[in-house]
């Protein structure tokens, strides 16, 4: 197998998500109605990302044979032989990590895989290069 990699989101930031949203629960009775239209859904979404960067870890794993990935909460394996591209993309100003499995497109954020966009790319290619 040899070398292997692997990128998730900052602990720290997971566990912020998770401060922040179940501090928007226990502020609810604080809200008046109208306003839970706002906070609850706001809360329960960090709560949601919160579990799956806590839970789901690591986002990408890469080693000579191919690699693993977490797209939403599905983690798939593929081969380097299955991996048709890998690129940076920008959305607007944010760079993203774009993995194009054939069948699917799996994009990444700096912020869930924890490091530069252009640093795992630089190491998935390096790994690519080495199977």
């Amino acid at each position: 197998m040899g070398i292997s990699r692997t990128w998730q989101p900052a602990l720290p930031w997971a566990c912020g998500q998770l401060g922040v949203g179940a501090g928007l629960l226990a502020a609810l009775p604080l809200v008046e109605r109208p306003g839970w239209v706002l906070v609850l859904p706001a809360a329960l979404a960090l709560l949601a990302f919160a579990a799956r960067d806590l839970l789901l870890r690591p986002v990408l794993t890469a080693d000579p044979d191919g690699l693993e990935v977490v797209s939403g909460v599905r983690r798939d394996r593929a081969s380097w032989e299955q991996v048709e591209r890998l690129r940076e993309v920008r959305d607007r100003r944010t760079p993203l990590l774009e993995i194009d499995l054939g069948d699917r497109l799996v994009v990444l954020t700096a912020r869930r895989l924890g490091s530069p966009v252009e640093d795992v790319l630089a190491a998935l290619e390096q790994l690519r290069q080495a199977s």
